[in-house]
């Protein structure tokens, strides 16, 4: 049996912008992984790309005070407005 692949995109741009993002707000992905529950690993893989979480997704859209879909565009294209993440 051969093992199908899933071929996440990883995103270390949109990944660096809300490390700084959060930053700037005395955040860390730590932090967010303690308000949802899970480990750093857990909200670091979400933020690259790596793997997909709607409920990581939203913490760290409320913790940056933007949509989900403004955040992770690619998830979610039809989202509409301005982004201070891009």
């Amino acid at each position: 049996m051969q093992l199908t692949r899933i071929d996440l995109s990883i995103d270390r741009e949109r990944h660096a912008r809300i490390r700084y993002e959060l930053s700037l707000r005395a955040l860390s992905l730590a932090e967010i992984g303690r308000r949802a529950g899970v480990g750093t690993s857990a909200v670091s893989s979400v933020s690259l790309g790596k793997s997909k979480s709607a409920r990581i997704e939203s913490f760290l859209a409320e913790a940056l005070g933007v949509s989900v879909g403004e955040l992770f565009l690619d998830r979610y294209p039809a989202a509409t407005g301005r982004s201070p993440m891009r």
